[in-house]
């Protein structure tokens, strides 16, 4: 154990070495995007790290970060607070086998962080209860398939008194970050050349990339090759958001003027193979009532670095909230375990 703590320089530093530290063909995609976007500003990237172990008393505690990635941000905690003990689990197979490497590459440099990971999914983890102190996820919720089943498994996961933050920037409450989901939604549904580029910068996430609107309709005219062609085309319009066994059934049992389901708006750009959602939006408060469900005591709060707006990251006054989204979409969901 160290005898002081690491300086922001040196975590910085010991960051762009474990970053280095694997060639994953994903990872290459992602560490640039890092060094472009939040390493570019590194004195927000340590202020956001020491915000989130501040609000959830993130020393000599076990935490669990959801949907890790490639770890910078567990590596990141790590090293801020040495005292603590990080666990990142993510669905893809690519991101711990990258983050296996990196930290694997790290401790042959002579740096030891008290980080590991685990590839699985958080709706459908087989790991004790009550063995976390915190749990957190930044900027990874948007792609789970079952929020609430998500939120009930961090309830089981956290000893009593333990708390559980979501961050998020995909905020349907602010009107750019809104538009330019919807857009970029559509470029998902119906362009190839997005599907291309996809493939190009994730070669491992995302090898089979089609539009989605393809992949509806390839599903479709397997369950059914006698649809008109205005009847494939009101299906694959109409089953955006649903998932392959409920296409194929709608698909066979087709009849005219038929009723589809109703999927919530925000819902439905959704790869209808593996039941991800694309960059999904969320209401903060939705969100949150989501946690108090399932026993958490609940506050929305924002990511204001810089006075005097800071000074207003933990209001309640949802009129006041709501405007505040309008100039900052970032907001934590935080819920202590009753």
């Amino acid at each position: 154990m160290l005898a002081r703590p690491y300086t922001d320089q040196e975590v910085i530093r010991i960051l762009n070495q474990y970053m280095d530290g694997s060639e994953h063909p994903d990872l290459v995609g992602y560490r640039k995007q890092t060094r472009e976007r939040d390493f570019a500003d590194p004195a927000r990237f340590l202020w956001f790290l020491r915000s989130l172990v501040e609000l959830g008393s993130y020393r000599n505690k076990r935490i669990l970060d959801v949907g890790c990635g490639f770890g910078w941000h567990a590596v990141g905690l790590a090293l801020l607070e040495v005292s603590n003990d990080l666990v990142g689990v993510d669905i893809l197979p690519g991101m711990i086998q990258g983050m296996t490497e990196c930290l694997e590459s790290l401790r042959k440099k002579g740096t030891r962080v008290n980080v590991s990971g685990l590839c699985g999914d958080i709706c459908d983890l087989d790991l004790p209860a009550a063995s976390f102190d915190a749990i957190y996820s930044n900027e990874a919720i948007e792609h789970v398939h079952d929020i609430p089943r998500m939120v009930k498994m961090c309830a089981r996961l956290l000893k009593p008194g333990g708390n559980l933050a979501l961050v998020n920037d995909q905020n349907a409450l602010n009107r750019e970050v809104r538009e330019e989901t919807l857009a970029m939604w559509e470029q998902r549904e119906h362009s190839t050349e997005w599907s291309a580029y996809l493939r190009e910068i994730r070669p491992v996430e995302h090898r089979d990339a089609k539009p989605l609107a393809q992949m509806r309709e390839e599903i479709i005219r397997g369950a059914n090759s006698t649809l008109s062609s205005e009847d494939l085309a009101f299906l694959v319009e109409g089953t955006a958001g649903l998932l392959r066994p409920q296409i194929e059934d709608l698909a066979r049992n087709h009849t005219s003027g038929m009723n589809l389901p109703v999927v919530p708006p925000y819902d439905r750009c959704r790869n209808p193979i593996t039941g991800e959602y694309i960059e999904r939006l969320f209401d903060p408060y939705a969100l949150a009532n989501t946690l108090t469900d399932a026993g958490f005591r609940t506050t929305v709060r924002h990511l204001f670095r810089k006075r005097p707006l800071n000074w207003l990251n933990g209001v309640q006054f949802r009129p006041l909230n709501n405007l505040l989204f309008n100039l900052r979409p970032p907001f934590i969901i935080f819920g202590v375990k009753n």
